[in-house]
């Protein structure tokens, strides 16, 4: 698992956040990219924007070689993990980001 080794030997995990500035779910996923960033130093986090009028064109586009889930994928943002081109994988939307970060503890709790 990739957390898994960037978790033990350092090695580096890259998201990418596609998506249009007028949509209220990528502003989130930007902050919460940003969030996960600052509070881990193995991650790299990049955001791609896109014109909201060549969104479904992107997305078509952007899901291939990603699998089934990536090809149905119609909301904006879309969330890529992967540091090269052949180890990229589609993570999804603002959600599945957000459970996916709690689940790999990429949180830092202020407690």
């Amino acid at each position: 698992m990739k957390s898994l080794n960037s978790f033990l030997f350092g090695e580096e995990t890259c998201f990418t956040i596609h998506g249009y500035p007028s949509c209220p779910y990528y502003q989130r996923a930007i902050k919460l990219g940003d969030a996960i960033e600052q509070g881990n130093k193995n991650i790299k986090v990049t955001v791609n924007e896109v014109d909201k009028e060549e969104w479904k064109e992107f997305l078509e586009k952007e899901s291939v070689g990603l699998g089934q889930r990536a090809k149905y994928h119609q909301t904006c943002p879309m969330v890529v993990e992967g540091c090269t081109d052949d180890s990229k994988a589609f993570v999804g939307g603002f959600s599945d980001f957000l459970n996916q970060s709690k689940k790999r503890n990429y949180l830092k709790s202020n407690k």
